[in-house]
């Protein structure tokens, strides 16, 4: 996804950032994952604009906040985050079986989009 077409539609952008992290824990063989908003810009092929990286910094920021990451620190790269394994994300992109888990307002348009496949 290239170009000016991520701008156009938040949930569709969101549900890419969202499935990017999730193939990424599927691949992990530990119990914890750490990223930042560039690694995650590239692991979904989108371009590292800054613009773009703060578009993925408010999905990331969203999902801490709901509580499936967390922030590990803070370095000249930006904002490191993990999750681990007790988190219902990590959990649900291991299993499908618990994607019911991930019933959150801001996730909903995302859960649709996973279960419709």
């Amino acid at each position: 996804m290239k170009g000016g077409a991520i701008y156009r539609d938040y949930d569709e952008f969101k549900f890419l950032i969202v499935s990017t992290l999730m193939k990424m824990i599927k691949h992990t063989r530990g119990n914890v994952l750490t990223f930042n908003t560039k690694k995650i810009a590239v692991y979904a092929n989108i371009e590292t604009h800054p613009v773009i990286l703060t578009l993925v910094k408010d999905v990331l920021e969203n999902l801490r906040k709901e509580g499936y990451i967390r922030r590990l620190g803070k370095s000249r790269h930006g904002i490191k985050y993990m999750i681990n394994r007790d988190s219902p994300l990590w959990k649900a992109a291991k299993d499908d079986n618990y994607i019911k888990e991930l019933e959150t307002p801001y996730l909903k348009t995302v859960i649709a989009k996973i279960t419709e496949k």
